[in-house]
This record gives C-alpha cells, structure tokens and sequence, in this order.
C-alpha cells in the first residue's frame, strides 16, 4: 500500500477513535482535521496534551510520529492546532469577496470547517511557509488571489504558551483582524447602552436585529482587559486569538487571568 495512503488510513482510524473530527473528550471540532500534511507527505493529526495548570492545549501532530516512523518525519512535527487553524482561517476569510468576509464571523466551528474542505484540497506544512493548496470552488472564489491554485503564508517557529507557535512573518504578526476590532466597537457600544441608557439584553437584541444569547456573547468582549483591547487594535494580539475563540471561550473577570487564558503571558 502506498505510504500516502496508509497516512491517511490511519489518520481516519485515529479521528474515528476520537469521534470523527472531533478532539477525546471534546466538543469541538478541528478545523484541519483530514488536511494538514508534514513537508515529506504524512498526514497530520489532531491530538492533545493537559499541562500541569490543567489547561488542555490541542496540537496537529504528524502521522510519522506517531507510528514511530522517525526517519520518515517532516520539518514540522508537531504544531500548535490554535495557531495553524487561526492562521489558515484568516487567510481564507480575507481572501473571500467583502459579502462573504462579513458573514464569516457568524458560522459556527462546524459550519466554517464545511466551508474550509470545499475551498481547501491540501495544506502542507513547511518550517517557512504555509501551502494552501485550493480546491476547484477554491480557485474559483479565490482566483484573484492565487490564481495559480496555491496560497502560501511566509513563517517563523517560536516559544510560545503550550509550546512552539508558528506565526506570519515580516510584520504580518501585527495585522489587524478588522472583524475582531469591530466586535470590539460592537460590544463597547452595547455595554454603553447597557449601563448609560438602561437597556435591557432583550432590548438591544431586537434594535440591533440578532438574538438575546448572540448579544449576551459580545458584550463579554467589552470587558477586556485594556491591555489586550490596545493589542487587538494594533494587530498584535497572539495569532490564535480569534473573534471565534473569544466568543466560545469564558472570559476571566480578573485581568492577570485573562492575559494568562489569551496567551499574553
């Protein structure tokens, strides 16, 4: 059997043991799962680590670790599954017609990963760059942007919480994720509102035109930390600090523990 195929055998017996694309013990799904490979071909599959703080970090490890195929190893044996999928998700997301940019944040995890296996065919994972390689619909919606088929994200491996983090380089660490800056502008005008004019959550749902619980969510974000707020505008927060992480994620009260949860310190 061709090496390929036996990856990729055992990346769907490993995801099948783990309920489908779905993390042991977890609810939410991988993004990647079935698409990211190594630079020498293996399949990369999701997998998970509980550090000493309790805290669970999920990771993409490849196929030839392991099966104790050492010598068959990539460049990149393991990544961090935040940093990789916030990556991959914000190229795609920006390279996408205005229409579809802004209806991107609504999707929930499954919803976006749908939507991801029917642009993406392949990512593979190089030690300075990430190959994006589309599908037919892919090259189709994203034709002006990589008219050849393939999208590539320059690199660079650092120390980071739970390990290294892969993360754009020559400055584009400090690109700004316009749809998390205005759910920012969002939630501080709905917390104004709040407590300056005395609505209710169920008033600001029906005039801003969403539902009570999608309200309830966003105006967690205006309690950021100001620090964290200041980086989010600048472009600088940790590449895996998405508006869809924050919106599925508790949102600590003490600012020191927000900065610890999102990966500041």
């Amino acid at each position: 059997m061709p090496q390929d195929l036996w990856d990729r055998v055992q990346a769907l017996l490993t995801e099948n043991r783990q309920g489908g694309s779905r993390m042991a013990g977890s609810s939410e799904p991988c993004l990647l799962s079935g698409l990211l490979f190594d630079d020498r071909g293996n399949v990369m599959s999701p997998s998970h680590a509980r550090k000493a703080n309790g805290r669970r970090y999920r990771y993409y490890v490849s196929q030839a670790v392991l099966q104790g195929r050492q010598e068959s190893t990539g460049s990149i044996r393991r990544v961090s599954a935040e940093a990789i999928e916030s990556l991959v998700e914000r190229a795609l997301c920006e390279s996408l017609p205005k229409a579809k940019q802004a209806e991107w944040p609504r999707f929930s995890i499954e919803q976006k990963r749908e939507r991801i296996k029917r642009l993406v065919e392949r990512i593979t994972m190089r030690v300075d760059e990430i190959q994006i390689g589309l599908t037919e619909v892919g090259r189709d919606q994203l034709s002006e942007v990589a008219p050849s088929g393939l999208m590539c994200i320059a690199t660079v491996m650092r120390a980071g919480v739970g390990g290294r983090q892969i993360l754009p380089r020559d400055g584009a660490s400090a690109r700004v994720d316009r749809s998390l800056v205005k759910a920012l502008a969002w939630a501080r005008d709905l917390r104004q509102r709040l407590e300056r004019d005395g609505k209710s959550l169920d008033e600001l749902a029906r005039e801003d035109g969403c539902s009570r619980p999608y309200v309830s969510s966003m105006i967690r974000l205006a309690y950021l930390a100001p620090g964290i707020t200041q980086s989010i505008l600048q472009g600088t927060q940790p590449p895996q600090l998405t508006l869809a992480d924050l919106m599925q994620r508790d949102i600590p009260a003490n600012w020191s523990d927000q900065r610890i949860a999102f990966g500041f310190l």
